[in-house]
């Protein structure tokens, strides 16, 4: 018998792809072949070495009214090439994570009869899987409730994350003591926040000067705003890392006693896992509203604390900042709420759910 083809569809950015990442590895480790279909954001994270071959294909996705006939050209042209491909590979099952370049190789294989299988790593169904879910045969998801889902054939996986953070799942949390050091990661997404090279900064320099000097900081800047975020910093004597992109992630959240971060689905899975506790700033322009609903999951179950973008002010932070450090306490019960959350085996799960559809024998 002909061994399965899996091919998996994502958008290119951190929080599509890291699921899709952690699929193929199972699935390659379970000698499966395994493509990948996505767009050239994926290049900048260079961890696609575990598919047969990945397939970069942009969608051209820009505003207002000339923008949008660009996207559905775009779309069209994609879902053509992909019928093209499709004849080649000949896949068993198309999986997909969500994000526009998501939609073609699904709809492709939607409409040649080849199963598909959507996974949502958000807490509202977004609206490219949205578009397909109907005519999935099963829709995975990294919450157990999750908005917009109204079909049944919906199985709970967890959202799969990286393997070199998923070691960190039984690293315990040390909260420091109030002379010890104090490590902060701001991270922002794949793409860094500009919320946070202007906020944080600006905060932590005006903090108590015992404070300051308990203060270990590794902050996720993007490039343009990098040397403005190190010139505000150099304006006291913190110890400061600021880097676009961290490649040492494990390490910073093995150490970290607080992180500052988005509320977008990968990020949030890695709090879990890690049981980093965290001041979360949901991105406001978010079409579905998605970061808000992730971060008000973790919010409502005692894990970490919300604010708004426009609530996200040096008077704010500066308030929640020195609490949290005068009383460690309270960092160690968010802690052990957020690790409640972690879902270690959301891999093995999702692996096991899409081979089932198609009565493979994967057990991972």
């Amino acid at each position: 018998m002909r061994r399965p083809v899996y091919l998996l569809a994502s958008g290119g950015t951190g929080g599509h792809l890291f699921p899709a990442l952690s699929l193929g590895e199972e699935l390659k480790s379970q000698g499966r072949k395994v493509y990948l279909v996505t767009d050239n954001r994926a290049n900048s994270l260079n961890q696609t070495n575990c598919f047969e071959e990945v397939f970069v294909r942009p969608i051209k996705r820009r505003a207002p009214l000339i923008g949008k006939i660009r996207l559905y050209f775009s779309l069209f042209c994609q879902t053509i090439y992909c019928y093209w491909l499709y004849r080649r590979l000949r896949p068993t099952i198309v999986i997909g994570f969500g994000g526009y370049p998501s939609v073609p190789p699904l709809l492709a294989a939607q409409l040649s009869g080849i199963p598909t299988v959507i996974h949502e790593q958000n807490a509202v169904l977004g609206r490219a899987n949205r578009l397909l879910a109907k005519r999935a045969f099963r829709i995975a998801t990294s919450f157990p409730v999750t908005k917009g889902v109204l079909t049944k054939n919906t199985t709970f996986t967890g959202n799969p994350v990286r393997r070199d953070i998923l070691a960190l799942k039984d690293h315990p949390y040390s909260p420091p003591s109030p002379t010890d050091p104090f490590h902060i990661l701001i991270i922002g997404g794949s793409q860094g926040a500009k919320i946070f090279s202007e906020i944080v900064p600006q905060t932590l320099i005006h903090l108590p000067l015992d404070l300051q000097r308990r203060l270990v900081v590794h902050q996720q800047a993007r490039p343009e705003y990098l040397e403005k975020t190190k010139s505000i910093y150099r304006q006291s004597l913190l110890d400061v890392e600021i880097q676009p992109f961290f490649k040492n992630m494990n390490e910073l959240y093995s150490n970290a006693h607080l992180v500052i971060a988005r509320s977008g689905a990968s990020t949030v899975a890695e709090l879990a896992i890690t049981g980093c506790p965290a001041i979360l700033v949901p991105y406001a322009a978010s079409i579905e509203g998605d970061q808000w609903h992730n971060a008000q999951f973790f919010s409502q179950h005692g894990a970490a604390w919300v604010f708004r973008e426009q609530e996200f002010t040096p008077e704010s932070l500066s308030k929640m900042l020195v609490d949290l450090m005068n009383n460690p306490q309270s960092l160690l019960v968010a802690s052990r709420a957020m690790r409640q959350y972690a879902q270690e085996n959301a891999s093995k799960n999702l692996a096991n759910t899409v081979a089932q559809v198609i009565g493979d024998l994967v057990t991972v």
